[in-house]
């Protein structure tokens, strides 16, 4: 895939510095506010992988990557038309059962769905177009975290994509499960004890595509790389005071409280 830069070089450093500065003080997206030089869907992965450059440089890790918008619910949600992917970071990872704090986060919605554990380097994708479960080495259901919110007048995969696909962090149990077999698993989303979504899917489904997007950005999934593999499930906005609950029927359960007192969860 080619992909023809309009911004600068230049233009994206600075894009991204602002997208940092404004993601460091919960307020992120603002330059989406203002009719600026319009942003296309390549220049918007460039400020994004650019930020991530930014935050790795001062000792944030990359852990992993997302692939969201994978379904139909979600694509006319969040107003694209196609996947899309995000960075995944060592300092937004918290162990279950979790606090959030209320300050943590910008009009935080949650979505449920399982994550996967790389077991080697992937350096062509098409190692894995009919083999991909023998390169996960567990599974685990996770709540992702998100910023869910539009700067923009127009809702636009250029806002969600440079926003980091709205990533925020993930929820995670502790134990893992092996993956021997290809097989679709159930998952269970409920908030304050009622159920708000359940679904049968397959956490491979969408490893060769996002391993396919990125490469053709030069990036790499490697061996420990956690993956998020999306969900058929729409994205749940929680109010302070919710209880969540995403469960693996037969696996592992994963909860948070956002901005509640019980329990000890914290970052992992």
């Amino acid at each position: 895939m080619i992909h023809t830069p309009t911004f600068s070089d230049q233009a994206v450093t600075d894009w991204a510095m602002r997208q940092l500065a404004d993601y460091d003080e919960r307020r992120p997206g603002t330059l989406f506010r203002y009719r600026g030089p319009l942003v296309g869907v390549n220049d918007a992965y460039r400020v994004q992988i650019e930020t991530a450059r930014l935050r790795r440089d001062r000792g944030e890790a990359v852990v992993g990557y997302k692939i969201g918008c994978v379904s139909r619910t979600i694509q006319r949600q969040l107003g694209v038309e196609n996947p899309v992917f995000g960075h995944l970071f060592d300092t937004e990872i918290w162990s279950s059962p979790a606090v959030l704090p209320t300050d943590g986060f910008c009009e935080l919605a949650i979505e449920g769905e399982f994550a996967l554990t790389v077991a080697e380097d992937i350096p062509d994708p098409e190692q894995i177009r009919d083999v991909s479960q023998h390169f996960v080495r567990n599974v685990f259901p996770v709540i992702e975290l998100h910023n869910y919110l539009f700067r923009g007048a127009d809702r636009t995969a250029a806002e969600v994509i440079a926003n980091n696909a709205f990533h925020a962090g993930i929820v995670a149990p502790p134990s893992r499960a092996s993956l021997r077999d290809r097989e679709a698993l159930p998952i269970r989303v409920a908030i304050n004890g009622r159920e708000r979504g359940s679904e049968t899917v397959d956490p491979l489904e969408t490893l060769y595509e996002l391993a396919s997007r990125l490469f053709s950005f030069g990036i790499v999934l490697s061996e420990g790389d956690v993956v998020l593999a999306g969900s058929p499930l729409p994205l749940y906005p929680v109010d302070i005071g919710d209880s969540i609950c995403v469960e693996w029927p037969g696996g592992a359960t994963v909860t948070a409280e956002y901005g509640g007192t019980a329990g000890d969860g914290g970052r992992a």
